[in-house]
Formats: C-alpha cells, structure tokens, sequence
C-alpha cells in the first residue's frame, strides 16, 4: 500500500493539473473574498431592521466573516475538479491499465488515490484560505474583521469542506469515467443548478421542503463554511441582545438565519458540523459507487 501511494504522489506532481487548477483556486479564493468584502453587503447586513432591532447597533458584529465562506465555497471548485480528473484521465489514456495490473487489487487503488488526494485537498483548501484571508484583510474595514478564534474556526470548516470536495469528485469521477463528462456534469451541478435549486427550496413555505436544500450535496458541502458563518454571527447578534437586555423572538432570528445564509452562499444550510457529517456521507458514497463502477469496469 505504501508503494501505490508513494506512486500515486510521484504521478500527481509530475503533471501540470495540480498547479494549473490550484492557481485559479487560489485566485478565486482571494477574488470573491475581496469583492464580497469590497461590495459593502455585510456592512448592508447591519442596518436592516429585522435583523438589528431591537438592538441599536450591530457595529461589533463580525461580518467580515461571510467573504471569507464565498472565499472558500467558490475555491472548492477547484479541488473537486481536480479530484474528479485523478481516475478519468487515467482511464481516458489508458494508463490505469498497468497500474491495475500491478497493484494488488482494483480497491489498493482506489485507496491509495484516496489517500493522497486527501492531502491534495488539505493543500488546496489551506492556500485558498490564506488567499481569502487576504482578500478579506484588502476589502473589508477592520470593526467587521473576525477574531483569531473564529477565523481559524472557519479556515479549519473550509480546509475540511475543500478536502471532502476533492474527494467526492474522485468518487463521481471514477463512477463517470469521461473527463469531459465529470467536469461538465460536476460545474453544471455546482455553478447553476445546485445553486438555484437550494434557493427555490430554501425560499419554499414548507419548513419539511425546505430542509431538503440543507441535504443537498452542494447545500452540505457550502453549508461546511456557510453554516459554521451563520452561526457564529447569530450568537453574537445573540449576545449582544443579552448585554442590552432585550430578546430577539425566533421568528426573527429564523429570518436572519434564512437572510445570512442565502448572503454566504450556502442557502438552506444546517449547523456546520451536521452539514460536515451529511457531506461526508455523500463524498463516500460517491468513492463506493466509484469502486464498485471500477470493480467491474473492462480496461482492455
């Protein structure tokens, strides 16, 4: 095992494709933090009413937080790609075919690119979020910046979410089996119809219905950084009611949890660590129904 992965490292870093898509990650990572943060929405946040009343003031709130999760939700798309193109670009050339000959068993492979591709991710989404932290010291103004605690909280949400993304893409890849496919199937899902589709449910008068956006691949996956965001912000506009004495009802706090959510780009989304869980429960079905696809996959 130790061999294959010592491979399947060597394979990786004498390619072009880490560095060709951790560039544009990384840049994604700092762009969208930075406009975010530049686009004065989180300082709009403040001033509405249903959020801020009856409080007279949200200035200490740390806004600065939701560019630094579009940072990291945008930036993930790389490392999903990247793993996505780890088994289809093997099996397009047909190089799988001596690695498969020469390896124990289809499933050595399957771990093995799993392994490594876990720590492609931790290195994608460690530089994507010292890109978005970036971004977000550039755009945003200094009371809106995060503490050291709740930043590392959201790095650590973000780190995580880009490796189940690395992940999940080279299940979805392995089961695909086409380059062109896997990224125009995965970008289709990610860019557009995850997106709107989330909202619709979100938005959706059902709160049953609405639930469902939150169970989601792209819902859970955005939901990793997004959720973790949304619920720091609330305890603080929380603890800032108590130091004033005053309660906000739930019907508010419901809203600007449905308001902050749609803003960080994770419409729908649970509780940090539950959207973790169900996102590592969709990243590892999509590695069996890619091991179970290769299994039984002809590469004669």
């Amino acid at each position: 095992m130790t061999g294959l992965i010592s491979s399947e490292f060597r394979k990786v870093s004498t390619t072009n494709l880490w560095w060709a898509l951790l560039i544009p990650a990384v840049l994604a990572g700092f762009v969208w933090a930075w406009a975010t943060s530049a686009s004065g929405i989180t300082s709009e946040l403040a001033e509405l009413s249903f959020i801020r009343l009856p409080l007279e003031s949200l200035e200490d709130v740390t806004w600065g937080l939701i560019p630094l999760a579009r940072g990291f939700n945008i930036g993930s798309t790389f490392p999903m790609l990247f793993g996505a193109l780890a088994m289809t670009t093997e099996l397009n050339r047909r190089t799988i075919t001596t690695t498969f000959l020469t390896a124990p068993s289809r499933m050595a492979v399957i771990g093995a690119k799993s392994a490594v591709y876990t720590v492609w991710g931790l290195v994608y989404g460690l530089l994507i979020g010292v890109a978005a932290s970036i971004g977000l010291l550039v755009g945003s103004p200094e009371r809106e910046l995060p503490s050291a605690g709740h930043w590392l909280l959201v790095v650590l949400a973000g780190v995580l979410g880009c490796v189940l993304w690395t992940l999940l893409g080279l299940g979805f890849g392995a089961l695909i089996g086409s380059p062109v496919g896997a990224v125009l199937v995965l970008l289709g899902y990610v860019l557009v119809v995850g997106p709107v589709l989330e909202t619709v449910l979100t938005l959706n008068e059902d709160p049953s219905v609405a639930l469902i956006a939150g169970a989601l691949p792209g819902g859970a996956g955005n939901g990793i950084t997004g959720g973790t965001v949304v619920s720091i912000l609330l305890d603080q506009v929380q603890g800032l009611a108590a130091i004033e004495g005053t309660v906000i009802s739930e019907t508010r706090i419901d809203l600007a949890r449905l308001v902050l959510s749609l803003v960080a780009g994770s419409p729908g989304a649970f509780a940090g660590w539950l959207s973790a869980l169900v996102f590592l429960g969709w990243a590892l079905l999509a590695l069996g129904l890619g091991w179970l696809r290769t299994k039984s996959r002809d590469i004669t």
